[in-house]
């Protein structure tokens, strides 16, 4: 074999070093993109609770004040394409994605045509009830 004066490597140390700093990063980043990922479901249901609540606003006004029921009339509502034409808002906390009647349904106030925030054990500011 023949080798090159001016040939170089890198020693052991240095690789161990670099292998540690590598370990560092990786401890920073994977909590913060685990908090930010349940920070963004948190504005995620936020932001259909503030849509749903507008699609009601319309709702009641196109059908002489009256809101939807609770129960299937409320199903029926999110499901109308009129008011959500892309679709019915998903809980992004719902771990198989489909509109149960945990999802918006149990904070649906009739009497005052709204989905709360919070009602009960459920609470879409922090994200806490949700299955």
């Amino acid at each position: 074999m023949r080798f090159l004066k001016n040939e170089r490597a890198f020693s052991f140390v240095e690789l161990l070093v670099v292998v540690l700093l590598l370990g560092i990063l990786v401890l920073i980043a994977v909590p913060n993109y685990f908090g930010a990922e349940g920070e963004a479901r948190k504005k995620v249901d936020q932001a259909n609770v503030r849509a749903i609540n507008s699609a009601l606003v319309l709702y009641k006004f196109q059908n002489n004040g009256s809101c939807p029921a609770a129960g299937a009339g409320f199903t029926t509502f999110m499901t109308n394409t009129t008011y959500f034409p892309d679709g019915v808002p998903v809980d992004p906390h719902d771990v198989d994605g489909t509109l149960d009647a945990d999802d918006y349904e149990t904070t649906y106030s009739t009497s005052i045509c709204r989905v709360q925030m919070s009602s009960g054990t459920l609470d879409h500011t922090t994200g806490a009830g949700h299955d």
